[in-house]
């Protein structure tokens, strides 16, 4: 074999071998998270006992776009119960006390409410857009993710508590005043547009959430990987699809969320 197709127990993240000829090369040991072997020639290669799937750029990358997902779930999430609740404490105080003028202590609760309502669907959302995809979570990871979940809430009630107080103080008047006209044509006005909202939110939680578990880390789509070995190798976020795969040997390997086509 040629020294320029030894890559055993080389760190090889994050590196492209898009269409190269590597029949035969020998990447035992060798950690491929992040690789990209798209339609590379690798009959004969082997691949015994390497590290695949995401690579921290990947995954610095991944969470990025999580942390912005989240976001905009979380602020879907406190819209909707800004106009959940500002209708339900309108509603009773104008069928109970026949006015549906409100204190500043109701704005106060309300207001502190959403706040904590986004705060809490931002962590989950995140959370789960970051880690959900990932075979293996290190404590690091964990860590870190739970630290911005609690800075981004403490930013949220820091700074945002003036816009969420405002949002909630023109709820109050926009829905008291519609009441005020016609209280069955307000009515029928958010039955109409709550749903819509809700499943919206549910839609853009279900889609990050599918995002997090169909992540790829090492890519290996249409490559020819005739009589290649894959023995006790880690598996992990794989893309196999579209690749020539005959007589492999997937002895003791571990394959977890791989795309497979066998």
């Amino acid at each position: 074999m040629s020294q320029g197709l030894n890559f055993a127990n080389q760190d090889l993240r994050d590196r492209s071998f898009k269409g190269r000829n590597l029949i035969g090369a020998d990447f035992s040991g060798a950690d491929i998270r992040g690789c990209n072997f798209y339609r590379a020639q690798l009959k004969f290669a082997n691949f015994a006992n390497v590290r695949s799937g995401l690579s921290d750029r990947q995954i610095l990358w991944h969470s990025l776009i999580a942390y912005g997902i989240s976001a905009i779930f979380a602020g879907t999430v406190m819209v909707s119960a800004i106009l959940c609740l500002v209708f339900v404490t309108t509603l009773m105080m104008t069928w109970l006390s026949g006015s549906n003028s409100f204190s500043p202590d109701i704005l106060t609760g309300v207001a502190i409410a959403v706040v904590v309502i986004f705060a809490v669907s931002f962590a989950i959302a995140f959370m789960l857009g970051c880690n959900g995809g990932m075979a293996y979570v290190s404590r690091r990871q964990i860590t870190l993710a739970i630290f911005i979940c609690l800075a981004t809430a403490f930013c949220a009630g820091f700074w945002g508590s003036p816009l969420v107080k405002m949002l909630v103080h023109g709820a109050f008047k926009g829905i008291a005043n519609s009441m005020t006209e016609n209280i069955w044509l307000a009515s029928l006005t958010f039955l109409a547009i709550q749903p819509l909202q809700v499943f919206g939110s549910l839609y853009l939680f279900q889609w990050n959430l599918y995002r997090a578990r169909t992540l790829i880390g090492t890519q290996f789509q249409y490559a020819d990987l005739t009589n290649a070995s894959f023995h006790k190798a880690n598996l992990i976020s794989c893309d196999f699809s579209h690749a020539l795969v005959t007589d492999v040997d997937w002895q003791q390997a571990l394959i977890l969320r791989c795309k497979l086509q066998i």
